[in-house]
């Protein structure tokens, strides 16, 4: 069990993400401009992605791909297996599992605001016993048992779990069955990056730092996990955001429910992440752990 000072550090980190996703601005931003059910880096190297989509639906497709390029990689999954997906958000990755495999999946995340959209949509699409939503949880404290699930996965969220990443790969550890994978992404800074050229993107996401391929791995081994393999796609992280930023300044006019300071803000932060991503001091990809 933390102690008592371990469950404040974690308490801070929790509240400063479950703030950040049930603010109105965020909610609306991520509803109106990324696309709502999934909210992650999307594969824009596929040949289905092209530039002569409509813009949104680029970044839909291009989420989409990622969401199953993950799920792939946790492959072989089946209607038995028990998923863990840590960092839910509106349940997009959840219920794409749910429906291609047949898996029993578990939402873990801290926004009320997240976990409300999850359930209603995944009520509306017959999927209630499938995709299970248990209510505010964190990444350091799951409430499920220990060696319960085949799969762990998680898509660009562990970065929010900040100074204690390594609790979450604790946790992920300690729930999965001997033999069963922990599959993520996460927009880590690479092994050799100038972190002084960082700081605009670590104010962008209020933390002082990232992980990295080389402190994940460390972490992983450290709880019994041994890599199987990391796919690197740090190229599309350019890719993605600054494609968001492309509709988000096309759409301005039309976000009457987000503040002007927050689409400020966005914009300025959008670009601190292509210039970093074109700098190479962004990494991100495909990890693959097992448990042993």
């Amino acid at each position: 069990m933390p102690s008592n000072g371990e469950s404040s550090q974690f308490d801070a980190i929790n509240d400063v993400a479950q703030q950040y996703y049930d603010s109105e601005d965020a909610f609306n931003f991520y509803k109106q401009v990324w696309g709502g059910s999934f909210i992650h880096v999307g594969l824009y190297d596929d040949p289905q992605v092209t530039d002569s989509m409509d813009p949104m639906e680029r970044i839909k497709l291009a989420s989409e791909l990622s969401a199953k390029r993950l799920f792939a990689t946790a492959e072989p999954l089946d209607s038995s297996s028990k998923v863990m997906d840590m960092g839910s958000a509106y349940g997009g990755n959840a219920r794409l599992c749910a429906k291609t495999y047949g898996c029993t999946v578990t939402c873990i995340d801290i926004s009320c605001k997240e976990n409300e959209v999850n359930r209603s949509t995944t009520a509306a699409e017959g999927l209630a016993d499938k995709v299970l939503i248990p209510g505010e949880r964190s990444f350091f404290e799951t409430g499920e048992p220990a060696g319960a699930y085949d799969a762990v996965v998680s898509q660009d969220s562990l970065l929010h779990a900040g100074s204690e990443r390594c609790r979450a790969i604790e946790e992920a550890a300690r729930v999965l069955k001997p033999g069963g994978c922990l599959v993520f992404t996460d927009i880590m800074q690479s092994n050799d990056a100038n972190t002084a050229e960082l700081d605009a993107v670590y104010r962008r996401i209020h933390l002082e730092d990232m992980g990295s391929p080389a402190s994940y791995q460390a972490w992983a081994e450290r709880c019994g996990l041994k890599l199987v393999g990391f796919e690197d796609r740090t190229s599309n992280l350019a890719a993605h955001y600054g494609a968001v930023k492309g509709v988000l300044e096309a759409k301005r006019a039309e976000l009457t429910n987000i503040s002007p300071a927050y689409v400020d803000n966005m914009i300025r932060g959008l670009d601190a992440w292509v210039n970093a991503a074109g700098k190479s001091n962004l990494c991100w990809g495909y990890f693959l752990f097992r448990k042993q």
